[in-house]
């Protein structure tokens, strides 16, 4: 059909270039059209929520959102999850769900229902089948637009298509339409607080506040999905989240954040009466624990560079020292038998590190401070463990280098299906299994007598047959092989209650 050549057409002139396909009959024409068009390039999969988080994999590494194209009906449904993700994460993604055309709704038809509100997005359209060229060319190129906005996020457009389906593709001589995306302007911030921390959450590019930390003097949190910590530097202090739970002397007069929240909890409950500054471009309020006292919708860099203070002697050297010290004992206690913790001491580095939510995402952010690393992701949007391997996948593909993915085994087992996105593609899953939900041990509810059956959800399963069954090469071990190998899966076995202790034990030392 015309219009679904035209729209496709119009999104690879905007520079969406991957289109990934769930079969299904309604959306022939989208599928048609992206097959043949000479520029697109389509990936398929089978479950369309795990090919959702695929694309989500690759708009992080890629920066610019992929296409999603889905037939009617439930397969619509199985992309909330991602899209809320995207919602929540500032990840761009477009979703394009074939539909049954306005007449056919309402009406018990088959496979039809309202696809028009089912997620959280920047923009909607409904495709109207009978719009011209020039509308179908500037809605495609509005949907990108509002993909990469600030800030970023799920776009739908909602395509109904009528009989017959499989029809030729019209191609045309369209133009593009170019866009313009509008930059804020900052002005010159001065402040006379003397005793600053800078936080960092997720941001685009941290190197601006590096410089101004550097600048100031003053010391650095840095979230671990910031990626400032593969450019580490002398203001960074790595132990923070464990130096802020112990009675200090250290209390800083300013706290500035910049971008997204942290993965750490701590940072909410650090009781300061201290002024709160918010930057970020994104319009959105990143404040869980209501502390922020003034926000600033910015650019980074501008407002890095216009930022103006003063520095007390001594402050940045008080805090290196602090610093010093918990590290020491840290160190001390990795001189232990290997647990989960210690896994983030050894792995492999110079690769992308895609982390999944739960026990491996907080380790990392405790344990993880690589001497240089090409990128370090996560899904944080809404934290959950479904599709984790699925956006691994996207990820490596979108980055086009050699991945590493640390999951857990309920995230695992959550996304078997999406396990055949591995073949062919250079990632190494490294499977964290202490056969249960390992964050759980960490909550007041692990004393239950029901924990190991309703929290825990313990359970006996190893992953080698679900490799085998793949085609996917494997390794099971007990403790950190030799050498990692490039790509497949390694089951690493771990004991979650030992994990446990040793991190209880390592807080305790902390603070003796």
């Amino acid at each position: 059909m015309s219009n679904a050549w035209w729209l496709i057409d119009q999104l690879v002139a905007q520079g969406i270039t991957k289109f990934c396909v769930a079969p299904g009959s309604r959306s022939t024409p989208l599928v048609l059209a992206a097959t043949e068009h000479p520029l697109a390039e389509t990936v398929v999969h089978f479950d369309e929520r795990g090919l959702a988080f695929f694309a989500l994999g690759l708009g992080k590494g890629a920066g610019r959102p992929a296409a999603v194209i889905t037939t009617s009906g439930t397969a619509v449904a199985n992309l909330l999850p991602a899209a809320m993700e995207a919602h929540h994460s500032n990840t761009p993604l477009l979703l394009l769900t074939a539909d049954r055309p306005c007449e056919l709704r309402d009406c018990g038809a088959n496979q039809t229902c309202d696809q028009t509100q089912l997620f959280p997005h920047r923009w909607h359209m409904d495709l109207d089948p009978n719009l011209d060229e020039k509308t179908v060319r500037s809605i495609a190129a509005q949907s990108v637009f509002h993909a990469l906005s600030n800030p970023p996020g799920p776009v739908h457009l909602n395509c109904p298509f009528r009989d017959p389906l499989y029809t030729a593709c019209a191609s045309s001589q369209g133009k593009p339409i170019p866009l313009s995306f509008p930059q804020l302007i900052t002005p010159p911030a001065i402040t006379k607080a003397s005793r600053g921390v800078l936080l960092i959450g997720r941001v685009a590019d941290p190197s601006p506040i590096l410089k101004l930390a550097k600048r100031l003097r003053w010391p650095v949190f840095a979230d671990l999905l910031s990626n400032a910590r593969c450019t580490p530097t002398p203001e960074q202090i790595r132990h923070f989240d464990y130096l802020i739970r112990s009675p200090s002397e250290l209390k800083p007069d300013l706290i500035i954040h910049f971008g997204e929240r942290l993965i750490s909890k701590h940072i909410l409950d650090w009781e300061l009466e201290t002024p709160f500054i918010h930057v970020s471009p994104s319009p959105f309020l990143q404040d869980p624990a209501r502390r922020i006292s003034t926000r600033i919708q910015s650019d980074i860099l501008p407002f890095c560079e216009t930022f103006q203070a003063k520095t007390e002697d001594g402050w940045l050297e008080a805090w290196q020292e602090r610093d010093q010290e918990i590290g020491a004992n840290i160190e001390e206690r990795f001189q232990s038998s290997f647990t989960e913790a210690h896994l983030y001491r050894i792995l492999p580095e110079g690769r992308p590190l895609f982390l999944g939510n739960g026990l491996p995402i907080r380790d990392a952010d405790h344990f993880f401070f690589p001497t240089s690393c090409c990128g370090l992701f996560c899904n944080r949007g809404l934290s959950g463990i479904d599709g984790n391997i699925a956006t691994a996948a996207g990820l490596a593909d979108a980055l086009a280098t050699p991945l590493v993915a640390v999951i857990g085994d309920q995230a695992t087992l959550h996304d078997l299906n999406s396990l055949p996105l591995l073949k062919n593609r250079p990632i190494l899953l490294i499977i964290s299994n202490n056969f249960g939900g390992g964050i759980f041990e960490h909550l007041p509810i692990s004393q239950s007598p029901i924990f190991e059956t309703h929290f825990a959800a313990a359970h006996s399963y190893h992953f080698e047959l679900a490799a085998k069954m793949f085609d996917i090469p494997y390794l099971r071990c007990n403790e950190p092989p030799p050498s990692w190998p490039t790509s497949g899966i390694v089951e690493l076995i771990t004991d979650r209650k030992k994990n446990y202790q040793f991190q209880k034990g390592l807080i305790e030392t902390c603070f003796v």
